[in-house]
């Protein structure tokens, strides 16, 4: 789908001025008047309000078709966010719209009298809409996911206490069965999950409006949760309590006013990235975090009160986990960080080859191999490239560094394992191989080269062609690392001055 911004601009005389450019992401309205879409967006929030009020003062009979009414709005929502996003990017939408869905059906099922269908699709779809959120937050936190891990560890750590101090004592007073509580304790920590990492989300990046009113709508969604837990130890359908259904629908009718705000659409692009790093602080945290269940549950046993193992089973189940793959990633990332540290530390960092230090490392290598051996075997090549300056004062440093990486390309590929190409400096490249038929080695390496370098270069839109004068030297087991490179050098800039491209010393 083709990608253009909308602006809204200031006409003056003979002028147009833009005022605001709405960056466009991946994807957007398609044929949609964004006026209408705000028009419609405000019409939407308050028939969300009237539906949501009205259901305080109808009679209980009535209750269940405000309640389904309230769902039903919403899809309408998620099919036009739908309509206007790219296949790739439609996952959490889809999640979004069979929670809904399915919501709708098992509400619209009270009447009916099947309650173990309804509370299958009840669950099936808080369950759904927890992955939509997920998604959402996935998708738009892509750069920040261990600060999402973070705050979900810590929201889910927090409902943890909850649940093992007044909520849970209160559910137990209430005499819900075990796998109620189960339940309301899974779903409590998984709703607070997602709730904190799209409140870190929405800490960094608050210019995001959609990101706000979806926050707020999980919130409500929380409150609702929690409240009916309280009030009747279990989560069911509508219709136990008027002002829980009154939060459900407003946590619902959010998710309507998120799918229809103009910047829904930035949802779909990462997010800003973050630093993350591993430190103590960030270890202590997790450490403190994976304790806080134990040490809650032992104050409520030590103060008398009444203590579920499964509870804490289940609790800990959710944590660990989450802990887990928290310290996992920041070890990952360390690792990652080492590696690189070292792979800069030993290679060039424009052309990615093997540097001057690693080039003498491996010589030296090469060279103590050849001893214990006790049979010459290493063959060195000095190779510098003819007319590079020219490129640089014609063309710029930028083509420049463009013919040397080019170089290093295909001078790299086809060689041999074992052998090492490496940049020495500026425009000079040096080649080591460990061959016993040294003579055959050098006339490999050194017709690997000039082939390499026989097609012209493309550079700032011209060819180019450039050569190499190549020096040679032949180890006969007495030669040091320096002695060899010297010799080589040598040889290389007799090549040049007599300007046959190559010189055996």
């Amino acid at each position: 789908m083709p990608s253009r911004s909308f602006l809204r601009v200031v006409r003056g005389p003979g002028s147009t001025v833009p005022v605001r450019a709405a960056v466009n992401p991946q994807t957007r309205p398609r044929t949609t008047d964004q006026r209408i879409v705000r028009n419609g967006r405000r019409w939407f929030a308050v028939a969300v309000g009237a539906v949501a009020t009205a259901h305080l003062f109808v009679p209980a009979g009535l209750r269940i078709y405000s309640y389904v009414l309230s769902i039903a709005m919403v899809l309408p929502c998620l099919v036009y966010v739908l309509r206007g996003t790219e296949r790739g990017s439609r996952l959490p939408w889809w999640l979004l719209l069979f929670g809904m869905t399915s919501l709708s059906l098992g509400n619209a099922l009270v009447p009916s009298g099947a309650p173990a269908v309804v509370q299958v699709l009840v669950n099936a779809g808080h369950a759904l809409m927890l992955a939509g959120a997920a998604a959402l937050v996935l998708r738009r936190g892509s750069g920040d996911v261990g600060g999402l891990l973070d705050a979900a560890v810590l929201a889910v750590a927090l409902a943890g206490m909850l649940w093992t101090s007044p909520l849970g004592h209160r559910v137990h007073q209430l005499g819900s069965p075990v796998s109620d509580q189960l339940a309301m304790l899974a779903s409590t920590m998984l709703l607070s999950a997602v709730l904190g990492a799209m409140s870190r989300l929405w800490f960094t990046d608050r210019g995001l409006r959609p990101l706000r009113v979806f926050l707020l709508g999980l919130v409500a969604g929380l409150a609702a949760t929690v409240l009916e837990a309280w009030m009747f130890g279990t989560v069911s359908a509508a219709g136990r309590d008027r002002v829980v259904d009154a939060l459900c629908m407003v946590s619902y009718g959010m998710v309507g006013l998120t799918v229809l705000d103009p910047a829904v659409w930035e949802l779909n692009r990462p997010g800003p990235v973050a630093v993350d790093h591993l430190s103590s602080r960030r270890l202590l945290f997790h450490s403190m975090i994976m304790g806080s269940g134990p040490v809650m549950v032992g104050i409520s046993l030590m103060a008398g009160a009444p203590t579920n193992g499964a509870l804490l089973a289940v609790g800990s189940l959710l944590v660990t986990p989450l802990v887990m793959v928290r310290v996992g990633r920041l070890a990952a990332q360390r690792a990652r960080a080492e590696v690189e540290l070292r792979h800069r530390a030993t290679h060039d960092m424009l052309t990615g080859l093997p540097n001057r230090a690693e080039l003498l490392d491996r010589l030296g290598g090469a060279l103590a191999r050849e001893r214990a051996g006790g049979r010459p075997a290493v063959v060195l090549l000095f190779c510098d490239l003819n007319g590079f300056k020219q490129v640089n004062d014609r063309l710029g440093h930028v083509a420049g560094d463009q013919l040397l990486t080019e170089v290093g390309v295909r001078v790299r590929a086809g060689l041999r394992h074992g052998d090492t190409l490496a940049r020495y400096g500026g425009d000079e490249f040096l080649l080591l191989c460990e061959d016993h038929d040294q003579t055959a080695a050098a006339k490999r390496l050194t017709e690997h080269v000039q082939q390499g370098l026989a097609r012209p270069f493309e550079l700032a839109g011209e060819q180019v062609t450039v050569g190499s004068s190549i020096g040679q030297v032949i180890s006969d087991g007495t030669l040091d690392a320096d002695e060899l490179i010297s010799r080589a050098d040598a040889a290389m800039y007799r090549a040049k001055q007599t300007l046959r491209g190559l010189a055996v010393s």
